[in-house]
């Protein structure tokens, strides 16, 4: 069958040969320790890496392509690669290339008939309908070639068959010769002496003992095949200590202990459980322990890596000892050294975030993200939260700790009495339903999450809290808007009770004053004059009440005009239809400010006029101070000097004589008579 690229499947649950990379069988195993390959280069995109099990992905194509699963492991097989570099190769596999292979396949087979006389005749022979069909295919109909081919297909299996069984004989041998202690499936780590002495007992002692073996636990309740998803569950939150074994396909002193291990666990009657991780399909797991050798086993008790070891165990004592100290027995615990203990707890930490992170679907991160949204938008309106980026940051601060400190009750437990609590937090009903969010329940007065529980899972919490960060970022105006906002509401509320009942019946006064819809508050003033007169008339009173309020006999008056720049509104008394509308048709309600201006002449008397500016001009003759006007300038161009007038004051002093000023009035006259000649000859 190779001579074709079929390779079926196996049948013995070993079914991984062909699809162990190339680099596995030049894997060297020492002491029982098989280190892991490591892989430098990525396969296309297309390519499924080697880890991916190709019997797996044949049984998947034969099931979507409704064919044999004979067929499509011979496509893979037919159209898989070797790549990588030169320390390095691996043999990848192209899915869509076989799919393209199996098609074309499929449709050369269908022109074979199934009812044809050369199918019947194989049949008969003793092949298979649907090979003898492909075979017959390939040969293009002729029933000698394709009976060879089968024949030859058939060889192939047969020296398959004998290369797997030479195989296994071999493999057997040299783990015999390698000297590996075999953990007898027999073994029960739970029964030791308590002394040395007691080693040797009688064999009455050992039927007594026997009698007090526990009862096998059933298969399912105590191994279990996990993925990183599962880890937080049947690792981290187990009820009883974890024996968590990395293994993998290829590794050959994992196919020796995995079994043993499952004994034990079943024997053990549920004292402890077994969780098989395979390194090769869970990489996060792989990576968070750090494994670099295969078989790799880790004692977990209360959610805590406590000890691990590598490779086939060196004895059954020390196999018996590792147990005990998983279960805590003082005499067997290992011996721990401080690093070896911080290693470990850096260890669980990485265990704990890969596993919280992939039990925590994208669903679910995306809906818990909307509920703390709408529930942070909850106390911006919530105006009983005195201080809303406060309580934010302190619910965010009370996350952090508890995914900080994953194993830590006392970091579980919110104390809502407590004065820093109750102040910002308290028991409100807005903050409340956000930690109620992420988990929290109430319990008296207190907020508890996981409760009986011996490791919380962080993930939600770690959301919740990166939620939260950026909540408060691109909310801080609106909460400090609401913030001032409710400082007012309670500022005015004290005053208000700083300043008794009497306050308290006035405002009760003014709430209960009606105004009448009917009236109009009107504002006047007559022009000229400073009094503002306060009224109240009715909208249907006619606009001359307005000069009846102010007293002005607008009839005796020569006018009266009447203005409310406001309403864009100038009415004369000589309109007399204007004056008789209403204050409501000329829009003035509900108030109005308007102006009166009495009196419709506009002349003046000049003669006042002349003797006003006469009043105002500045004498210019005769000789004057500038400190008697009060004026003190020393740019005004007129001929002065500075006079000490004593207590520290400077003025100015004219020295300029009378003759100049005498001067300065002739040359006046001058012109007033050289401009008389010209008015009278405009005059003829």
């Amino acid at each position: 069958m190779e001579k074709l690229g079929l390779s079926p499947p196996s049948t013995d649950g070993n079914d991984n040969d062909d699809a162990i990379d190339d680099t596995a069988d030049d894997i060297e195993c020492e002491d029982g320790v098989c280190p892991i390959p490591q892989k430098n280069e990525e396969p296309e995109q297309e390519q499924v890496k080697i880890q991916v099990n190709p019997n797996e992905m044949a049984d998947r194509l034969a099931k979507e392509m409704n064919v044999d699963s004979r067929l499509t492991m011979a496509a893979i097989g037919a159209t898989s690669t070797i790549g990588g570099n030169d320390k390095e190769e691996q043999r990848v596999f192209n899915e869509s290339a076989a799919r393209l292979m199996i098609q074309q396949e499929l449709d050369l087979i269908d022109s074979i008939q199934i009812d044809s006389e050369d199918v019947q005749t194989l049949t008969e022979e003793g092949y298979d309908e649907f090979l003898s069909r492909r075979a017959l295919a390939f040969a293009e109909s002729n029933l000698e070639d394709a009976r060879a081919i089968l024949l030859a297909d058939q060889m192939d299996a047969d020296e398959e068959e004998a290369e797997e069984a030479a195989a296994r004989a071999e493999a057997e041998a040299v783990e015999e010769e390698a000297g590996f202690v075999e953990v007898k499936s027999n073994l029960d780590p739970t029964k030791l002496p308590a002394t040395p002495s007691a080693a040797t007992t009688t064999s009455s002692n050992s039927s007594n003992e026997s009698d007090k073996m526990p009862k096998p636990a059933k298969r399912e309740d105590v191994i279990f095949e996990a993925t990183t998803a599962q880890i937080q569950e049947l690792v981290l939150e187990s009820p009883v200590p974890v024996l968590l074994d990395i293994y993998a396909d290829w590794c050959g002193p994992c196919k020796v202990l995995g079994p043993a291990l499952e004994d034990m666990a079943i024997k053990s009657g549920g004292m402890f459980r077994l969780v098989k991780i395979n390194s090769d399909n869970e990489k996060p797991v792989s990576q968070a322990l750090e494994v670099t050798a295969l078989p790799s086993v880790y004692g977990v008790r209360d959610g805590k890596i406590v000890h691990m070891f590598q490779g086939m165990p060196k004895s059954e004592d020390m196999m018996r000892n590792f147990m005990m100290g998983l279960f805590g027995a003082a005499p067997f615990s290992p011996l721990v050294t401080t690093e070896e203990s911080e290693k470990y707890e850096e260890l669980t930490n990485k265990l704990i975030k890969a596993s919280g992170s992939a039990s925590f679907s994208f669903a679910a991160r995306e809906k818990l993200t909307d509920r703390m949204i709408m529930k942070l938008d909850n106390l911006v309106q919530d105006n009983t939260v005195p201080d809303v980026e406060g309580a934010a940051t302190l619910i965010r601060t009370f996350l952090s700790n508890v995914v900080n400190n994953p194993y830590d009750q006392k970091y579980r437990k919110i104390n809502l009495e407590n004065k820093a609590v109750a102040s910002k937090i308290g028991v409100n009903s807005s903050c409340l339903a956000v930690l109620k969010t992420v988990g929290y329940s109430k319990s008296g007065s207190e907020m508890i999450v996981g409760k009986g529980k011996k490791v919380i899972n962080v993930a939600p919490l770690v959301v919740a809290k990166d939620c939260i960060d950026k909540w408060i970022q691109r909310n801080r105006n609106e909460m400090a808007t609401a913030a001032r906002k409710r400082k007012d509401e309670i500022d005015h509320a004290r005053l208000i009770e700083e300043k008794g009942d009497v306050v308290d019946d006035d405002e009760s006064d003014e709430e209960i004053e009606e105004v009448d819809p009917l009236s109009c508050r009107l504002k006047l003033r007559i022009d000229g004059k400073n009094e503002m007169h306060d009224t109240i008339l009715h909208r249907d009173d006619p606009l001359t009440k307005v000069l009846d309020e102010l007293g002005v006999r607008w009839e005796e008056e020569d006018e009266v005009q009447i203005t409310c720049a406001a309403r864009r509104m100038v009415v004369k008394s000589s309109d007399g239809e204007a004056m008789k509308k209403s204050l409501g048709e000329h829009g003035l309600m509900p108030a109005a400010n308007i102006v009166v201006k009495v009196g419709g002449s506009s002349t003046t008397n000049t003669s006042n006029m002349k003797e006003r500016a006469a009043g105002k001009k500045i004498r210019k003759t005769g000789s004057h101070t500038m400190q008697s006007i009060g004026v003190y300038s020393k740019n005004d161009n007129n001929k002065m000097e500075l006079i000490d007038g004593g207590g520290g004051t400077m003025y100015e002093q004219d020295i300029s004589d009378d003759e100049d000023e005498v001067e300065d009035k002739k040359g006046d006259e001058n012109e007033t008579e050289a401009e008389s000649p010209k008015d009278s000859s405009e005059q003829e």
